[in-house]
């Protein structure tokens, strides 16, 4: 199983937001293309008091490399748009693939 992860920090003038447009816009439009699924956003424990801002990982299973770049073309490429569009350089982050290793 693959897991598509991207970290983001939002500053301390959007997180409110960004984190309430992830819950109910990103995750709901990126499950509905049924590409990505099982979804799971958590905040980075950096030991940071906020006043900078906070930083997330949102992670989704996605079943090959392949529909991971359809999802990016067909998709996220808008999505990511969308995000720069609503919250310009107080919104920053980079992508992981990650691979799951069964340690039983």
């Amino acid at each position: 199983m693959l897991i598509y992860n991207v970290t983001y920090h939002a500053s301390a003038a959007v997180y409110d937001n960004f984190v309430k447009w992830l819950c109910c816009e990103f995750v709901p439009r990126v499950k509905s293309g049924g590409m990505l699924h099982s979804p799971q956003l958590t905040r980075v424990m950096d030991g940071n008091t906020g006043a900078d801002g906070y930083s997330y990982a949102l992670q989704f299973h996605v079943a090959s490399v392949d529909v991971l770049k359809r999802w990016i073309e067909t998709e996220g490429a808008k999505l990511s748009d969308e995000m720069t569009r609503r919250f310009g350089p107080d919104v920053v982050g980079f992508s992981t693939l990650l691979e799951k290793i069964d340690i039983d």
